[in-house]
């Protein structure tokens, strides 16, 4: 599936916009946030803008070497896998993804992205499990999460889930 430089604007914009809000949510939903490392700072400062850009190679080196900087920080693979998936290489965007979903901070948006890519690669039932993942993030949202956050998880799981079942 290629994909549309409208979808690309879209999703840089979506990134941008999951940046600062975790950003002001204090780094997200989990109860301690994992802030990145000086050392992974300014690549992924670089990563970020040259995936704005459509830098896409730039963006995957970048971001690696804040990736291997701080493997800790969910942002950081998922802004990797998005680089990926712009830039066509799935199977690389689905082990970015999948590192993000595995951190303590992990972005919501990255729960989406891995179901979409793994239906892209004819993995259903991955993208099963993150229908799934949404689904309880979504019953554990509390006040904590406000009504932003259940927005968030809610637009996920209706993207995911109508792509899962169209």
């Amino acid at each position: 599936m290629r994909i549309s430089k409208l979808q690309i604007s879209a999703a840089v914009i979506g990134f941008t916009i999951a940046s600062q809000a975790h950003a002001q949510m204090g780094g997200g939903m989990a109860p301690e946030s994992t802030p990145v490392q000086a050392d992974a700072t300014v690549p992924y400062q670089n990563g970020v803008t040259a995936l704005r850009a459509g830098d896409f190679p730039t963006a995957i080196k970048e971001l690696r070497k804040a990736y291997d900087a701080n493997s800790i920080d969910g942002n950081i693979p998922y802004a990797l896998g998005m680089a990926y998936s712009m830039s066509g290489q799935k199977p690389e965007a689905k082990k970015a993804f999948q590192g993000a979903v595995r951190s303590q901070n992990a972005p919501i948006p990255a729960f989406l992205q891995l179901g979409l890519v793994a239906i892209e690669l004819g993995d259903k039932d991955l993208a099963t499990k993150q229908f799934a993942a949404l689904q309880k993030k979504l019953a554990k949202c509390d006040s904590k999460c406000g009504d932003e956050g259940r927005a968030e998880i809610q637009s996920a799981m209706d993207e995911l889930g109508a792509k899962l079942n169209p």
